[in-house]
């Protein structure tokens, strides 16, 4: 027999303007910085009249795409709401052009955390643009599939956009590493003795500076959203299970940066392998968070069939995610043992016993991905399954491919590589590109397969234990 989600389940009486503005303010903020961090990237260095425009029209269309799924009566006080919420949250990027440029380094000491002459007309006219974009995504929205007519659907959109902010901290966390940029910045909490987000613009134009800051500032950016998270769903009316793992996710969060700190402070290689191991774990768990929030996960009823099937396919799903967990410790101590000077011995063994492990792991997941679809068919209300099942076969099939793809570029490099520190970076070699962005893919879309297979495993254990409500 089968059940759609029940629909009481769809309806409150609370407001939904907080939990959607933070949706929208922090969905618009993260488009933000990842368009501004491309077009300010060494190699590009976009000029502000090419750079501003394009990221108040990604603010525009994300504004835009998150608010059709708001009631009509409501976009535009959402959209006001959000913008605001993402100019003040973009204030945290801002605040680097808005402070006083000193020519190295070298002098920042002498200027550290100074604000320019224009900085009374930088930081309020970056927080009037957003709030404008934000309106502008309003009016443009059309009403489209899904509308979150409920602050319980808002809030899951809320955790949804956190996990999506976790990506480009993962993502340029690994690119540091394949660009031994880890010690470009010689102090663990500032930069260069300035407040990090208070680091002047002028100086990121060496390309491992860049890297590490702005990996930094992604990292506040992270921590800020799961604060913010975090206090939303304790005071909303969730399950006790999603409150626990929200203050989970937060404590979570707080070790990674503390663990990035002492990285940076202790000049330490095991350091930073957990780092960036535990980095993916984080971000597993907010995809968790998310799922458990989700309106579907709320509203899904008890249904024999999906149960049984699901519990022939749990034990799938409990052999892959400690074995996916392990590939990534494998993974992660071949590419920072290859970084030691002298290299390590064991980074050879690392390397091919990760290289072997794939194809197991490889197995497992299509697996899991196919029955993950099966199970799909078992009822209605369970497109969320086929999604997962459809995503973690084309992201593994992705996957595959990457990992040849770097084994190829780091097997066949002529030279050792070492990680410069802060005082060696004028002489260091430069940054082999290609090798960083395959590695960096490979190394950021393995998070994302393993997010897609620890959430699909907690979605057939949920069926599989029959307690579908809350």
């Amino acid at each position: 027999m089968t059940h759609d989600a029940s629909p009481a389940l769809q309806t409150t009486s609370a407001p939904i303007t907080p939990s959607a503005a933070l949706a929208v303010g922090f969905g618009g903020a993260i488009v933000s910085w990842v368009l501004a961090w491309i077009l300010h990237l060494p190699a590009i260095d976009a000029p502000a009249s090419v750079a501003l425009p394009i990221i108040i029209a990604g603010l525009v269309i994300a504004s835009a795409a998150l608010l059709r799924a708001c009631p009509g009566p409501q976009r535009l006080r959402v959209g006001l709401f959000g913008g605001l919420i993402a100019g003040l949250v973009n204030l945290l990027i801002v605040a680097s052009v808005a402070v006083k440029q000193p020519e190295s380094t070298d002098s920042l000491t002498e200027f550290a955390n100074q604000f320019n002459d224009r900085a009374w007309l930088i930081v309020p006219s970056a927080v009037i643009a957003c709030v404008i974009a934000g309106a502008l995504g309003a009016l443009l929205a059309r009403g489209g599939k899904g509308q979150a007519t409920t602050a319980q659907a808002w809030l899951a959109r809320f955790a949804m956009v956190t996990v999506l902010i976790y990506l480009p901290l993962i993502a340029v966390g690994g690119a540091v590493t394949s660009a031994e940029a880890g010690m470009a910045v010689p102090d663990s909490v500032t930069t260069y003795g300035a407040i990090s987000v208070l680091f002047p613009f002028e100086l990121m134009a060496e390309p491992r500076i860049f890297l590490e800051h702005s990996h930094r500032l992604f990292g506040t950016l992270a921590g800020l959203t799961t604060i913010v998270l975090m206090l939303r769903v304790l005071m909303t009316d969730t399950p006790k299970t999603a409150k626990i793992l929200a203050i989970v996710l937060f404590v979570s969060v707080c070790f990674q940066g503390y663990m990035g700190a002492v990285r940076v402070s202790e000049i330490s290689l095991p350091v930073a392998i957990a780092h960036g191991i535990f980095g993916q774990v984080v971000f597993t768990i907010a995809g968790v968070l998310a799922a458990m929030l989700s309106v579907a996960w709320r509203g899904l009823l008890p249904d024999a069939d999906r149960q049984a099937a699901a519990k022939r396919a749990v034990k799938i799903a409990v052999i892959a995610a400690p074995l996916m967990l392990i590939q990534l410790v494998l993974g992660a101590a071949a590419r920072h043992l290859s970084r030691m000077d002298p290299p390590s011995s064991g980074t050879g063994h690392a390397r091919l016993t990760h290289t072997a492990f794939a194809f197991i792991v490889v197995v497992l997941v299509v697996v899991l991905g196919a029955l993950l679809m099966r199970i799909a068919k078992a009822g209605t209300g369970m497109a969320v399954l086929k999604k997962l099942g459809a995503s973690i076969h084309g992201v593994v099939t992705f996957q595959f491919l990457l990992g040849w793809a770097a084994l190829g570029l780091v097997s066949t490099a002529k030279d050792h590589r070492t990680i410069p520190l802060s005082d060696e970076l004028a002489q260091a070699a430069p940054i082999r590109v290609g090798e960083t962005l395959v590695t960096t893919a490979h190394q950021a879309i393995g998070a994302i397969l393993l997010l897609l297979v620890v959430v699909g495993g907690v979605w057939i254990a949920k069926l599989a234990s029959g307690r579908t409500r809350r």
